[in-house]
């Protein structure tokens, strides 16, 4: 008796619960629809930080989210004046050394590649292809001494924030260059291909070796501030066809925030930015190849020099006349008493 009494309670309680839970969940697109995003909902963000931005949203502008060097004239005189090569003192960095020449000069056949007066297209798809496979040491050793990290609840010593800031800048170049010379089909299966090869390739040398890996990438940037260095050069040189082609080309929008250069800034000075930053790449990764895992990184001041200057930059654009902030929308400047 007691039990067939319980029992419609426990149904109806049952029901009470579900419809309950009807209420209170939201409602869900049906199988194979997709829901509005909250961004772009009519619903107000809880702590009033804005949605979207609406003009960089709309016209595809880029925002640069990082602090990178901007070399001044003196530093882009004195790191491109010298161009220093670490010579190999071990067996693995012989072997290293040989091969990365030997791949070099075969890319130099395969490409066309003649550096007394190289083609525009030649050059384009080098600088191109290169900086693709450029942006990947940093990236897999930045992930590996993060793993590292977490597997052994250790300190990094500060390394992970300058792999990472390398990766960043090479995909920078990259997406520089793909703003000044579009690639067309061919190149980017090519780079899709060689990327997975790549990146197998040195994230098994990284974990065998990391200051093989490190001194690799050396060597790599080594070759990379030479090729930049030539094209500066050739370009500068009247008759050449780079000169003809680039020298007067006005540099990208990206490039322009990205370096904070000039409104009137041409790629000359572009490139002069790209070939210091491999400079930089290259001291890093030869400092890091000789340094213990453990060892406190000694480029963490130079960040912080570098987020002081941008934060710096951004505040006088803001604040003296420029009228624009760190998104380059237009600002309004308080009315001072005597307006």
């Amino acid at each position: 008796m007691l039990r067939s009494a319980a029992r419609p309670n426990a149904i109806a309680r049952r029901s009470a619960i579900v419809r309950l839970r009807a209420l209170c969940a939201p409602a869900l697109p049906r199988e194979g629809s997709m829901g509005t995003h909250f961004r772009n909902s009519p619903s107000s963000h809880p702590l009033g930080v804005p949605k979207r931005i609406e003009r960089v949203v709309a016209k595809g502008e880029w925002v640069n989210p990082t602090h990178n060097h901007v070399w001044s004239e003196e530093e882009l005189d004195k790191v491109l004046s010298t161009q220093p090569r670490h010579q190999p003192e071990t067996f693995a960095e012989r072997v290293v050394n040989s091969t990365l020449k030997g791949v070099y000069w075969m890319f130099n056949k395969v490409t066309g590649y003649r550096a007394a007066d190289p083609t525009p297209d030649s050059v384009a798809f080098r600088l191109i292809f290169l900086e693709s496979i450029a942006g990947v040491p940093g990236m897999i050793a930045a992930q590996h001494r993060h793993f590292r990290s977490l597997r052994h609840m250790d300190r990094d010593y500060g390394w992970i924030h300058t792999l990472l800031e390398e990766a960043e800048n090479e995909r920078m170049h990259l997406l520089t260059f793909m703003k000044t010379f579009p690639p067309g089909p061919v190149t980017r299966s090519i780079v899709f291909v060689t990327q997975f090869g790549f990146a197998a390739i040195f994230a098994s040398m990284y974990i065998l070796s990391p200051r093989v890996a490190h001194r690799t990438v050396g060597y790599i940037e080594e070759m990379a501030v030479v090729t930049y260095c030539n094209v500066i050069d050739i370009m500068r040189t009247p008759g050449t066809q780079l000169h003809t082609a680039w020298g007067s080309m006005p540099a990208p929008e990206i490039a322009k925030t990205y370096w904070r250069l000039r409104e009137d800034a041409d790629m000359l000075e572009v490139f002069k930015q790209i070939a210091a930053d491999e400079t930089n790449h290259r001291d890093v990764n030869h400092t890091f190849a000789s340094m213990a895992r453990t060892d406190p990184n000694p480029y963490v001041g130079k960040h912080h020099k570098d987020a002081n200057q941008c934060h710096t930059f951004w505040h006088e654009k803001a604040t003296e006349g420029k009228d624009v902030d760190y998104l380059m929308n237009p600002v309004q400047r308080p009315k001072t008493a005597a307006s």
